[in-house]
């Protein structure tokens, strides 16, 4: 008898564990977003359900937010930021929420870039920089511009993080997990990942119709710069402001805890000073907002 049962529960366990499989397996493809030449959309399981959005417009910021569920039940949300900046450019966040017990797989696809010219900005090695006040900031340069036909992209990477209160009672997200290199294959850009249970994902792009820095030796002495200066400007983007790596605490939790700072200081200013570039001007703007 009890063979007979040990052998249910195995059979039972890889029963499910077929049918988990082919839920985060079987997956189809929905447009988010499109400007211009640059189309957002999200590769998902098929089970997974895209709800209707809901729709808030304050100013210049648009956020479109898509409940998410699994066979009816919810698991969690993803929203969609439009900020147009006034220059005209535009920072489009995306943040997916997974508030459920359950693991999900899912990619952020950016299409259209087959005949683009990528310039990436990691791939020299990044050294980590233990600073006394701060620790480590884990956080990389951005992936890199994307450069198409009628805009240039300066695409962010993705962070995955976890919200947590410190012993002080202060909220602050706890960087699990940066995704900073995205294959491209067939003009399609893919951001994939699986995003863990009571974990969410945040990654950012700049799009411009303009050229983002007015020459290439600009952009290759800002990306050594912030290389080498990591609080003087910032990776982790959201529509509520850049996350900064806090000060250090007795929590052992602040190591890797990233806050937004009340009065974001960068040297976006005087590099936009000196040089001109669109994106200095950008990056401003998105701080002054």
């Amino acid at each position: 008898m009890f063979r007979k049962i040990v052998i249910l529960i195995i059979t039972l366990f890889f029963m499910a564990l077929i049918i988990f499989t082919a839920v985060m397996f079987l997956k189809n493809e929905e447009t988010l977003y499109t400007h211009e030449d640059v189309e957002l959309s999200i590769d998902k399981p098929t089970f997974i359900t895209l709800g209707e959005a809901q729709t808030e417009t304050d100013g210049n910021v648009t956020t479109d937010t898509y409940p998410l569920t699994f066979l009816t039940l919810s698991i969690g949300s993803l929203a969609i930021t439009e900020e147009t900046l006034p220059n005209g450019d535009i920072l489009l966040f995306d943040k997916v929420e997974n508030t459920s017990w359950m693991p999900f797989t899912f990619s952020m696809n950016r299409s259209g870039v087959e005949d683009a010219m990528i310039t990436r900005w990691n791939e020299d090695t990044m050294l980590q920089q233990e600073e006394e006040t701060y620790g480590t900031d884990a956080t990389r340069n951005p992936f890199g511009v994307i450069r198409s036909a009628d805009t240039e992209t300066l695409q962010g990477n993705i962070y995955v993080s976890r919200g947590l209160s410190l012993g002080n009672g202060e909220r602050v997200q706890e960087l699990r997990h940066e995704i900073y290199d995205f294959p491209v294959e067939e003009g399609v850009m893919e951001k994939s990942l699986w995003l863990p249970p009571k974990h969410q994902s945040e990654s950012w792009m700049l799009i411009s119709s303009e050229a983002l820095f007015d020459s290439p030796e600009t952009e290759t002495n800002w990306v050594q710069f912030a290389n080498d200066n990591r609080r003087a400007q910032f990776n982790w983007l959201t529509s509520d402001g850049p996350r900064q790596k806090m000060a250090l605490t007795d929590d052992l939790r602040t190591e890797l805890a990233y806050t937004i700072p009340e009065d974001p200081e960068s040297a976006y200013s005087e590099w936009f000073e000196q040089t001109s570039s669109r994106f200095f001007e950008s990056m401003q703007q998105y701080l002054a907002e």
